[in-house]
């Protein structure tokens, strides 16, 4: 057999120069026989069953072989069996043939039609890879796999390749490589597992979706260039990375959807809007990161979780509405969505991530639920915030959480922050107004630093936070520190506190309220000239109940025109307070808290406005409360009252002390009260 062989090799090198046609043969399977007519370079195979080993000569022989017949009976196609048959033009396998092996026709440069037959099943490995004509692929409506890089540089293929439904893995790279023109693929696998590794279908621009398609896998349509894509109602998963950088301007997604992976369809450079259907409950991670024209964004109702740097990069991102079932939004999901101007965040939300919103330049306006209790680090660094309502349920404000917001004018902390953390509010160089809830105990190392427009600092915290010596650095030393009058001593002794200016407990001219879910607690100056004081408080415009105190703080009268409580508070150095309890929760009130002279003449006339935990709107101020309101000296006292309302002190009766069963009770009118203002029957 060597020796024919030989004879072979020797004849097919001198075929291109002899005048007479040769015919050569030889075996190349147990039941498969081969012969090659030097005349017309045609090699025919006769038998049945599979092909094996490498039986038609070395490299160089190959190049004469244009045309293969292979007989109705064979059942495989050995590896490497035609590879470097560089003369090849077409390839028409029979019925017969299962498997085609790995690097079968690889580097058949001339091959420009391969028709696979009915019934192949498997085509392995680098099958067909570089061969840079082929422009007609017909597969077998029996494929069940593609093998890595199977077609890889099949450059030229522009006719329309039909993918049947029976295809379940397609290897990475199978279609890689640039391509001459914009082939079509007709994608009709139901349920297709694909390679990890990148541009399983790069080749091709278009993509056509067969009605029974299930199943997009992993990086199946990464980096092909296909503009527009229109999935079928079959469509119920996309995997991670399905379409990455995928050239996308459209895609619509099926109501039948109901998982999305990770990056699907990231950096789609032209994509400019996305609907996402209704059944999804979860955005993935960096999902549609990068898309640098993704204008809108529709998310379904129901939708609870947005991933990670879900939509993060999307420069001209200019709305998206967060649906008010999501609790969860990750690190990073908006970063350096540079164009959108406003969020809304559902009630329910309890957590903002780190760096959710950092560097959206052009966000204004940030509505946060009530239920909100922590703001990640970096969560909205370099954001264009002018104003920030931050719930009362706030506790906790992550490191450089808001810096740099450079337009924000008035901030107030709320009672629940125990920790400003460092660089919290750094560089907030327009920032003229703050107030420190009563509960911050530690300011960190920069938290305020280059602030440095702050012209008043309002601390409602009893004793002093500890603060750093950078805590307020580039802030002016002549800004004016309030301070609860009791503190005054403890705050001026502090070296980074007592820098600041303070008013001395004589000066203290200002009125706080301190509201609660039902109760709010006045603290208000003293007057040495005033007899008594007043307390008027409103609810939508109409009386709720008047209060009438003496020079001392106690309660001397107490007008009911509306179900409500009072109990008198007690006297501070400098300062009255009183807390009026029975108060609506999340409600808004305003007040006008007046001295009074030995006639009832108004001295002093304090006005505001505060509301009880809950309530969703904002003050004129954008808080819960007016902290301070300067007093307002009026010329014409009856000026100040609001329209309507009884104000003659005449028309107050003072309440009579009596005594039941051994207990102080009020009467008033012929009824009696408990000394809270309930009404004993």
């Amino acid at each position: 057999m060597k020796t024919k062989v030989c004879i072979i090799l020797v004849c097919l090198t001198m075929m291109a120069s002899s005048a007479y046609a040769t015919v050569y043969n030889g075996v190349c399977g147990e039941h498969l026989t081969w012969t090659l007519n030097s005349e017309d370079s045609t090699l025919v195979i006769t038998g049945r069953g599979d092909m094996s080993g490498w039986t038609f000569g070395d490299y160089a022989s190959r190049v004469y072989i244009k045309h293969i017949v292979f007989p109705e009976g064979m059942t495989s196609v050995y590896g490497r069996a035609f590879s470097n048959c560089t003369a090849l033009e077409s390839v028409t396998l029979p019925d017969s043939v299962i498997t085609i092996g790995n690097n079968a026709f690889e580097n058949c440069g001339s091959l420009r039609v391969a028709r696979l037959g009915k019934n192949v099943r498997t085509i392995e490995q680098e099958a067909f890879r570089n061969c840079s004509a082929l422009k007609h692929l017909e597969l077998s409506d029996s494929l069940e796999s593609i093998g890595v890089r199977a077609f890889n540089n099949c450059v030229s293929l522009t006719d329309t390749v039909v993918f049947p439904e029976t295809l379940s893995s397609i290897g990475g790279n199978a279609f890689g490589g640039d391509r001459i023109g914009g082939s079509v693929a007709v994608w009709k696998a139901r349920h297709c597992q694909t390679g990890e590794i990148a541009t399983p279908m790069k080749h091709f621009a278009h993509v056509v979706f067969g009605d029974k398609v299930e199943y997009i896998g992993p990086n199946l349509f990464s980096n092909a260039l296909l503009d527009t894509v229109i999935l079928p109602a079959s469509v119920d998963t996309i995997e991670h990375h399905a379409f990455y950088a995928s050239g996308l301007s459209y895609i619509e997604l099926p109501p039948s959807l109901v998982y999305i992976g990770s990056e699907a369809f990231y950096r789609n450079l032209s994509l400019k809007s996305l609907v996402i259907p209704e059944n999804i409950t979860s955005i993935p991670s960096s999902m549609c990161g990068a898309c640098s024209a993704l204008e809108t964004v529709t998310l379904p109702d129901g939708l609870q979780t947005i991933g990670e740097f879900a939509f993060s990069n999307c420069s001209v991102l200019q709305r998206c509405d967060i649906p008010t079932t999501v609790q969860t939004i990750g690190n990073g999901a908006f970063s350096s969505c540079s164009s959108l101007p406003s969020v809304t965040l559902p009630e329910g939300m309890t957590r903002i991530a780190d760096i959710a919103f950092h560097s959206c330049y052009m966000l204004k306006e940030v509505h946060f639920p009530q239920s909100l209790t922590t703001i990640g680090d970096g969560s909205f660094q370099g954001c264009a915030i002018d104003s920030l309502g931050l719930p009362p349920s706030l506790n906790t404000i992550g490191e450089y959480a808001f810096l740099n917001l450079v337009n924000l004018k008035e901030l107030i902390i709320p009672d629940e922050v125990r920790q400003i953390k460092s660089r919290a509010f750094e560089g907030c160089s327009g920032l003229n107004k703050l107030v420190i809830g009563k509960k911050t105990a530690m300011i960190d190392a920069d938290a305020f630093k280059n602030d440095y427009m702050l012209k008043e600092i309002h601390s409602r915290a009893a004793y002093p936070p500890l603060v750093e010596s950078s805590t307020f650095a580039g802030v002016p030393d002549s800004t004016w520190l309030f301070v609860p009058v009791q503190s005054i001593a403890a705050y001026a002794e502090d070296p980074v506190w007592g820098r600041f200016r303070m008013p001395k407990e004589e000066e203290i001219n200002y009125v706080t309220v301190d509201a609660e879910e039902t109760t709010a607690n006045f603290v208000w100056p003293t007057d040495s000239t005033a007899s008594s004081y007043r307390i008027d408080i409103y609810k939508n415009g109409e009386v709720f109940c008047k209060l009438t105190l003496g020079k001392t703080g106690q309660l001397l009268g107490i007008s009911f025109d509306a179900p409500s409580r009072s109990n008198p508070g007690s006297t501070i150095p400098a300062s009255l307070s009183f807390m009026v309890t029975g108060l609506d929760e999340a409600t808004r009130y305003n007040y006008v808290l007046s001295t009074l002279d030995a006639n009832g003449t108004p001295i002093h006339v304090y006005t505001g406005a505060f509301a009880t935990i809950g309530y969703p709107g904002e003050l004129e101020e954008g808080g819960k409360e007016i902290i301070p309101t300067p007093p307002i000296i009026p010329t014409d006292p009856e000026s100040h009252i609001p329209t309507g309302v009884d104000n003659e002190p005449s028309d107050q009766v003072p309440n009579t002390k009596v005594i039941l069963n051994g207990q102080i009770y009020l009467m008033y009118e012929k009824q009696i009260y408990d000394v809270q203002g309930k009404r004993i029957e």
